[in-house]
C-alpha cells in the first residue's frame, strides 16, 4: 500500500512538472543544419552556445548571463555605439518572451570585409539573454535564423 501511494505521488509530481514545463518559454534552438558548439562550463554566471554555417562567416551566438541586468546590457551597447561612432541601422524595443526586449543592427569592420550584426537583448529574471547573428555585409538574412528567433521569442 505504501508503495502504491509513493508511485501515485511520484506520478502526480511528474505530471505537475510537465505542466509547468509546457508553460515555460522555449529555450533558444539554433538554426537547423548549422554546426553547434555546445557551451563550455567555464563561467558559473554565463553560458554561451554558438552555431556556425559551414563555409561562411555567419554565426549565431546565444548567451545566458545571470550577472548582467537588462538595463546594464542595453546601456553598454549604447555606450559602445557612442564611443565608437557606430550608427546602427536599427536600435529599437520589441516584444520577446512576453516582455520588452531590445534589438540593434549594425555593420562593423574595414571596407570590403564588413559584417552585419543583429543583437537581441532579452531580460531573463535578474539576468539577460543575448542572441547575436553575424553575417557577411549585405547578405540575405537567413530564414532559418529568423525562425529560431521567432520560436525563441514566441511571436
Amino acid at each position: 500500500m505504501q508503495y502504491a501511494a509513493f508511485l501515485l505521488s511520484l506520478l502526480m509530481l511528474a505530471t505537475t512538472s510537465g505542466i509547468a514545463l509546457a508553460d515555460s518559454p522555449p529555450a533558444f534552438v539554433g538554426p537547423p543544419g548549422w554546426s553547434h558548439n555546445p557551451p563550455a562550463a567555464t563561467d558559473p554566471n554565463r553560458t554561451i552556445d554558438q552555431w556556425h554555417l559551414s563555409g561562411d562567416v555567419s554565426s549565431v551566438t546565444f548567451i545566458k548571463d545571470t550577472s548582467t541586468t537588462y538595463t546594464d546590457a542595453v546601456a553598454a551597447i549604447e555606450k559602445n555605439f557612442s564611443t565608437n561612432k557606430i550608427k546602427p541601422a536599427a536600435d529599437k524595443d520589441m516584444s520577446c518572451r512576453g516582455t520588452t526586449a531590445h534589438l540593434v543592427e549594425f555593420a562593423i569592420g574595414p571596407d570590403g570585409h564588413q559584417v552585419d550584426i543583429q543583437r537581441l537583448v532579452v531580460p531573463d529574471g535578474n539576468g539577460v539573454d543575448t542572441v547575436t547573428y553575424t553575417r557577411s555585409n549585405g547578405s540575405v538574412f537567413d530564414p532559418d535564423v529568423k525562425k529560431s528567433e521567432t520560436t525563441y521569442c514566441g511571436s
